[in-house]
């Protein structure tokens, strides 16, 4: 694999990323990624173009290759750049050399290169006792070109990587992310401290591909000296969103989902704000509002339920329906998870001795689930 991957890089510095010659607040990406996945069948776009590719991976893994799947793969990922510049952050990046790249990589020049290197190589595998002993590698054996053949073939197998997995990064990134928004009402407040818990039950702690290195980049065009900043070199696209959505996190930044226009937008801030500044899809009088605009037009209010325990009851409920929809939960567990939320909120409001305190503690996702799973056993 190459070392690094001069063509998706990003420097990070002070809840800022510096790409593509722009500066952007951490957390735009993942946000954009929310927003984009279906807007014009972007996922499906890009995802139609890598579904081949896999066939010529596994031979390649193998030790052989077929002229035309060689040809082929290379055709399907020049397709992507149709679509590629609709996903934020490729729209940003040197798309145009890239394309050249995969073009010139998928050539039957290249195809001869490889094979040839696997014929030489095979040559020395098979050499005699003696011949090793005395190290009498076979003649075609050339070391300048077993060199520039091997770094061809791993430059191969990284972009059969990097487009094949691209399909599979959104759709997690994306999932996640959506999940994510989906609990985020569940915090008792929007910072990082609240937040961590619930993005780290969303996507675990496993690592992946990144290398870092120190730079020195100006804060802004007018700014006359350097500062420190990370320059990190991603191997896919799921590293990049997930960098940007936890280095986002870490500044106070997260995603939210406007309640008016159902669109995605990014918070940096711990307010418990429910409307974006994008334009509303409802007009007013014959003119355009922002979604923010409109619900105070509309007499909306961004503040949680008057009453306490209709809003915690609420928020535990949209989860349990995230869960069911994602399916980390059955339709039968569902059913009795909300049927003991709503007898435990009847309770807190007209029951004697059941306060709001300990009906927040039973409303929790382990303390209801609990509750669930013995009144299923009851009835077994």
């Amino acid at each position: 694999m190459r070392e690094k991957v001069e063509y998706f890089t990003a420097d990070y510095r002070d809840g800022r990323v510096h790409i593509g010659g722009k500066v952007y607040q951490a957390g735009y990406f993942a946000t954009h990624l929310l927003n984009q996945f279906y807007e014009n069948d972007t996922a499906a776009r890009i995802a139609v173009f890598t579904t081949d590719n896999w066939h010529l991976e596994r031979t390649l893994e193998i030790g052989y290759m077929d002229v035309k799947d060689f040809l082929e793969a290379g055709e399907r990922m020049l397709n992507i750049f149709t679509a590629l510049p609709w996903l934020s952050p490729f729209n940003m990046l040197d798309t145009k050399a890239e394309r050249e790249r995969v073009a010139k990589l998928f050539t039957e020049e290249n195809h001869k290169k490889i094979t040839e290197y696997w014929r030489r190589k095979a040559e020395v595998y098979n050499m005699t006792d003696e011949q090793a002993w005395l190290d009498r590698v076979p003649k075609s054996y050339d070391k300048e070109f077993m060199t520039e053949a091997r770094d061809l073939l791993n430059e191969v197998f990284f972009t059969l990587d990097f487009y094949n997995d691209l399909k599979e990064d959104m759709r997690n990134a994306f999932h996640g992310l959506r999940e994510f928004v989906s609990y985020i009402d569940e915090a008792d407040r929007f910072d990082e401290k609240h937040l961590l818990p619930i993005a780290l039950e969303m996507f675990g702690s496993a690592a992946f591909p990144v290398q870092t290195e120190y730079v020195g980049i100006k804060k802004s065009s007018r700014s006359k000296t350097a500062t420190v900043a990370r320059r990190l070199y991603f191997e896919n696209y799921y590293s990049f969103i997930l960098t940007d959505f936890f280095e986002g996190l870490h500044y106070g930044h997260y995603p939210r989902q406007c309640e008016i226009c159902k669109k995605y937008f990014l918070m940096t801030s711990a307010r418990k704000q429910k409307y974006c500044n994008g334009i509303s899809p409802y007009e007013y009088n014959g003119e355009k509002q922002t979604c923010r605009q409109y619900a105070v037009i509309m007499g909306k209010k961004e503040k949680v339920d008057a009453h306490p325990i209709l809003s915690i009851h609420k928020k535990r409920c949209n989860c349990i329906r995230a869960e069911l929809s994602k399916g980390t939960i059955t339709k039968e567990f569902a059913a009795v998870a909300k049927e003991i939320a709503d007898e435990l909120k009847t309770l807190a409001i007209h029951g004697d001795g059941y306060t709001a305190e300990q009906f927040k503690r039973d409303m929790t996702r382990e303390a209801l689930y609990t509750l669930t799973d013995k009144r299923l056993k009851q009835r077994q």
